[in-house]
Order: C-alpha cells, then sequence, then structure tokens
C-alpha cells in the first residue's frame, strides 16, 4: 500500500508517455486515422496553430460520433474533413510536476481518460487512464486489492 501512496505523490512527468503522436488541424479525419494505425494510438494531439492557440485533442471517440455516425444517417466525409472541426479543445493540460493523484482527479472531473503534459507551452507528453493502471500494475506487493 505504501507503494501506491508513492506513486500517487510523483509527477506526472514519471508516468506520462514522452513518444506523442501529433497532427496538424489542416490535417484530413482520414489521415488522423492512418495516423492513429500506424502509431497504435487511440488519440492524436492536435498542433497549436500560432502562439496564441492551444493544443488540442482527436480520439477514435471524436470520430466514430462526429464523423462517422453524428446521428440521423448523417455522416461526413472523413477525407474531406479537416481534424480541427471535429476535435475536442481546448483540451485540459496538465503541468510534468503535477503529482499524480491530482491529475486522476482532474481528468475525472472533465471526463477525459488522456491528458496532453505541457510546460512553457511546449508538449512534453500525454498521460492516460491506461499509463496509471500499467503503473500499478507494475507495483510489487502482497496487498493485490488496493484502490487508488
Amino acid at each position: 500500500m505504501e507503494k501506491l501512496i508513492k506513486l500517487r505523490t510523483l509527477p506526472v512527468s514519471t508516468l506520462m508517455r514522452r513518444d506523442v503522436a501529433t497532427i496538424k488541424g489542416s490535417q484530413t479525419v482520414a489521415e488522423a486515422i492512418s495516423l492513429m494505425k500506424e502509431y497504435s494510438v487511440t488519440s492524436l494531439i492536435v498542433e497549436p496553430r500560432n502562439t496564441d492557440d492551444t493544443f488540442g485533442i482527436i480520439t477514435e471517440k471524436d470520430i466514430l460520433e462526429k464523423v462517422i455516425d453524428p446521428g440521423e444517417d448523417v455522416h461526413k466525409d472523413p477525407w474531406n474533413t479537416q481534424v480541427h472541426l471535429v476535435m475536442s479543445k481546448p483540451c485540459v493540460s496538465v503541468s510534468p510536476t503535477m503529482p499524480v493523484k491530482y491529475a486522476i482527479r482532474l481528468m475525472k472531473r472533465v471526463g477525459v481518460r488522456r491528458v496532453p503534459v505541457v510546460k512553457d507551452d511546449k508538449l512534453m507528453g500525454v498521460l492516460s487512464h491506461t499509463d496509471i493502471l500499467h503503473a500499478i500494475e507494475n507495483l510489487s506487493g502482497d496487498d493485490k486489492h488496493v484502490a487508488i
């Protein structure tokens, strides 16, 4: 249990993935799908257009719900729909120094499964529920019934 407590207080930077797949908002949803497949990821960070802009994110869910089947037998053409039209923006980001427990609480509060990790307007990585669960899984200990 002590290892879990320690994990919760670690900075986000210790659990985040540093190799982040990104895309420009002007690229098409079809290109996003291709990149997701190429990198075996379920989301891409959308790069800011300029210094006044913020990061966005496009997920498989965004594509399915906003392009492929937004309802009422309507759909958008993924080959002609730009990412910036369907991405989630602005997306909530966290600092690499934020304790993991606060990142978890923030993700829960805003209803997201992953957050970009940003420092000085520079993308440092991404922290996801999966990253946190893998870290917990890797904890060695006798208590297999721990809660975070």
